[in-house]
């Protein structure tokens, strides 16, 4: 669809979306009023930056103070079919509800993105998620569904390991849907129960999501089970799939048009960043067709690279890459340093790392000092000249890629353990 179209219609939905929030949020009410809006004045998506923003912390506060969905609730109980809420990784869950019309949206949502990261019809998915308020169970089960595809509910919390593999030998799926941490932490349960290499279950496509896929533990997945890998990404608090990277794996297409409107900010100013190959900032999203609990200038502090320019794979919508989140930044001298960042760089090495580091903080961010300490598994078999040398490059790629000195200390494999669900960054000292 043409840019201009597409913002037209954009545009129109925004206008109906803020005026039914004014109406029936009295959270967002309190908002708008506070901050001067004069919703008369928001004619078109360029006009976001007129509005104030809303944080994971105020829409806590108002389920905090007023119970249940709290004061952003714009649609009655009785038209609500589903309450869920985020994984709660970064305090206590926010609970958020859907309406009918909003539940069809997301399975079509998952659709859109779904078939952009090559899934079909015919593919069939073992759901280890688990099936409580976690969008990653149920939300994505039925998204599947309607999809087409053959969907094998089996929450790991509740079923157990062997279980989940009984069911993989049993009826050979198609597609690993998982995250890219825990996928890795399933190649070594799969070769000590099992006896067998992963890639001899048949998994065809790897659909993972969480945390940022990295090009070496992209290569790792790939090699190891025999799959092609893709990243996809989306979140309770605004839409459960939005965006999902193509085989050409250049970065995620979002795929939530007509639905959320996203923006880039500059996080230390605020201001709009032009959303233009190469630019870097804080994504921000504005649902424009939800019921239940629509969002309005919604930071949810992920930090992106925008990938602006044509893909071969013929889809028009910009890609972008999650390069760290705000909450995770640290400052080294004044530079920003995203652990994701720094991950990506140590994994690089592989085999000469495993890709494990913790980064030691002595004190809470983001102002850490001068020195960034860094412990790295280094890999199996190194001589002691060889972890000196690669003690060096690390240090000096490090610093010419990210532009701060670290202290690098290796440690041997094996010395952090496996994460089964999301990559651990920090070891605290405080």
């Amino acid at each position: 669809m043409p840019r201009k179209k597409l913002e037209k219609i954009e545009s129109a939905k925004l206008k109906q979306q803020l005026a039914y929030v004014y109406a029936k949020s009295p959270f967002y009410k309190k908002k708008f009023d506070e901050a001067g809006v004069i919703l008369g004045q928001i004619r078109s998506v360029t006009d976001l930056p007129k509005l104030p923003f809303t944080t994971k912390d105020e829409l806590r506060q108002t389920q905090a103070k007023l119970g249940g969905l709290g004061g952003h609730q714009c649609a009655p109980m009785r038209k609500i079919i589903r309450i869920q809420g985020t994984s709660g990784t970064t305090g206590k869950p926010l609970f958020i509800g859907l309406t009918r019309r909003d539940a069809n949206l997301w399975k079509d949502l998952f659709a859109r993105h779904g078939w952009t990261g090559g899934l079909r019809p015919d593919d069939v998915m073992i759901n280890p998620a688990d099936f409580g308020l976690f969008i990653a169970g149920l939300s994505e089960s039925v998204g599947a569904e309607h999809l087409g595809m053959t969907v094998i509910p089996l929450p790991l919390v509740s079923s157990g390991m062997q279980k989940l593999l009984d069911i993989m030998l049993e009826f050979r799926p198609t597609v690993m849907f998982s995250t890219p941490s825990a996928t890795m932490f399933l190649e070594k349960v799969v070769r000590e129960m099992l006896h067998m290499e992963p890639m001899e279950i048949g998994f065809k496509k790897g659909f993972l999501s969480g945390e940022t896929l990295t090009d070496e533990d992209r290569r790792h997945i790939e090699a190891t089970w025999g799959i092609t890998a893709r990243n996809f990404y989306g979140m309770a608090d605004v839409a459960a799939d939005m965006a999902a990277e193509c085989d050409e794996a250049a970065g995620m297409h979002f795929c939530a048009q007509a639905a959320v409107i996203a923006e880039l900010i500059d996080p230390a100013s605020l201001q709009p960043i032009e959303l233009s190959d190469g630019a870097e900032g804080e994504i921000v999203f504005t649902t424009i067709d939800r019921e239940a609990t629509p969002v309005v200038r919604y930071r949810i502090r992920d930090v992106v690279r925008i990938e602006a320019g044509a893909c071969p794979c013929g889809r028009t919508s910009f890609r972008f890459r999650v390069i760290g989140r705000t909450d995770d930044m640290l400052k080294v001298k004044g530079v920003n340093v995203f652990p994701a960042a720094v991950k990506e760089v140590i994994s690089s090495f592989a085999p000469g790392t495993t890709g494990e580091m913790r980064i030691v903080l002595k004190k809470p961010g983001p102002a850490v000092g001068e020195n960034l300490h860094i412990k790295v598994e280094h890999g199996h078999g190194l001589s002691e000249a060889e972890l000196e040398e690669l003690k060096d490059t690390l240090t000096r790629t490090i610093r010419e890629k990210l532009v701060f000195r670290p202290v690098i200390e290796l440690v041997p494999p094996d010395t952090f353990p496996k994460s089964e669900y999301k990559i651990e960054y920090f070891e605290n000292l405080f």
